[in-house]
């Protein structure tokens, strides 16, 4: 350990973390560290090196396509409730888009996604000079505030629940927003979106924003109504990072890219970690229900996000997801890791941790924030709050540093 660190761990046991500036220590979830995967090209499961990755989560996000529909992968999640009972495997759902080549090859290669395509055709969402609209280049919209729609496209949804060996503790809903999304990439599409179909765009049309709204909470009150209490849903897209009452119907939401979705750009670990933040993570962490293992608030920042030159080991990549699971220990959020994907190369971490229950809740004293474990504990010390290097942190466990990340500012 080097000696700026000792001097650091000194003066953490030497100040007062129980009387943080902020005011009262904050209120998080008495539970473990827990970490989850996304990953949308999931490795071969018969692996054992590659069932042991999957199975280090708590929680884990694949495709449905990969599962569903595909006798070669029948049966395949029974290896990994097999590895690890506990383990909870959420499909990925589109809440309003799908792909447009979903329909282009023969059924048989591709049945759940090319069901879902026909299932779709009759409420795809056009604009206002009558083009298809399209979110990205290559997904269409289709409008999921038409009942019809919902139903269409949750039967193929249920079907395959139901009659496939393959079968998921939950769904991981892409996306939902405030008002429709369309990414700048989406260059040639002619006209506004028009959902309703009334002639005016739909950022200047607030019947159809509000409908688009309301819709949110019927599509999530259908699926759950469909799939029963126990099926663990969570929810991606800004709203319910910022609507406590729209968070309340999930058991989490996912920060992608945390912080900068939820929190703008800037110093925004700082905003995460605010505790006069209205959407701060320690009030967040409230919003979901618990009562099918939530909250499972989901930091997850898919790339490398720098390097730095460490003077005994020389240069070292920045992984976003090793500084999420610091802050995830610190509020009882959930780190996720995105795995195997040609775009998403932040993997599962490779620094075992086993602190054990907390102790007690999260204390900040000016820019440190600690929190004590049964076995160890965390300190982190804010600087810039933003990457590469928003913080330094350091995590003993029995006695022992088993990661750390920066260096701490030394004492006058």
């Amino acid at each position: 350990v080097s000696a700026m660190l000792l001097i650091c761990l000194l003066l953490a046991a030497c100040s007062s973390p129980g009387d943080p500036e902020s005011g009262d220590a904050v209120p998080v979830p008495k539970q473990e560290l827990r970490i989850a995967a996304l990953d949308h090209y999931v490795g071969d499961l018969t692996d054992p090196e590659v069932l042991a990755r999957y199975t280090r989560c708590d929680l884990i996000i694949v495709p449905c396509d990969r599962f569903w529909g595909n006798p070669a992968h029948e049966g395949e999640l029974d290896l990994l409730r097999a590895a690890k009972p506990e383990l909870k495997i959420l499909g990925f759902f589109r809440s309003k888009a799908l792909k447009a080549n979903w329909g282009d090859r023969p059924r048989e290669e591709q049945p759940y996604l090319y069901d879902l395509f026909q299932a779709s055709k009759p409420y795809w969402c056009y604009t206002t000079a009558g083009d298809t609209v399209m979110d990205w280049p290559g997904t269409i919209v289709y409008n999921y505030t038409k009942p019809e729609a919902r139903q269409a496209m949750l039967g193929v949804f249920e079907q395959y629940q139901r009659t496939s060996s393959n079968k998921f503790d939950g769904v991981y809903w892409d996306y939902f927003n405030e008002v429709l999304w369309i990414a700048p990439a989406v260059d040639s599409m002619e006209g506004e979106p028009d959902m309703d179909g009334d002639g005016v765009a739909h950022w200047d049309d607030a019947d159809e924003i509000q409908a688009f709204k309301d819709a949110q909470y019927d599509w999530a009150r259908e699926m759950q109504a469909a799939m029963g209490p126990g099926f663990i849903m969570i929810a991606n897209g800004s709203r319910a990072l910022t609507d406590s009452t729209f968070a309340r119907e999930f058991d989490g939401m996912d920060y992608e890219l945390f912080p900068n979705v939820g929190f703008g750009r800037g110093d925004t670990f700082r905003t995460a970690l605010d505790v006069n933040q209205y959407n701060t993570l320690w009030t967040s962490v409230t919003w979901p229900r618990t009562v099918n293992g939530g909250p499972w608030l989901l930091l997850g920042h898919a790339q490398i996000v720098g390097s730095y030159n460490d003077p005994e080991l020389g240069w070292q990549t920045i992984q976003a997801g090793d500084l999420l699971r610091a802050v995830a220990l610190l509020t009882g959020a959930t780190s996720m890791y995105y795995d195997n994907s040609g775009q998403h190369r932040a993997g599962i971490p490779e620094v075992e941790l086993d602190l054990g229950q907390p102790l007690g809740r999260a204390t900040i004293d000016g820019d440190l924030y600690s929190r004590e474990f049964e076995r160890g504990r965390i300190d982190l010390y804010m600087g810039t709050g933003s990457y590469p290097v928003p913080f330094s942190y350091v995590i003993p466990q029995n006695g022992t540093v088993v990661e750390e990340f920066g260096e701490f500012p030394t004492s006058e």
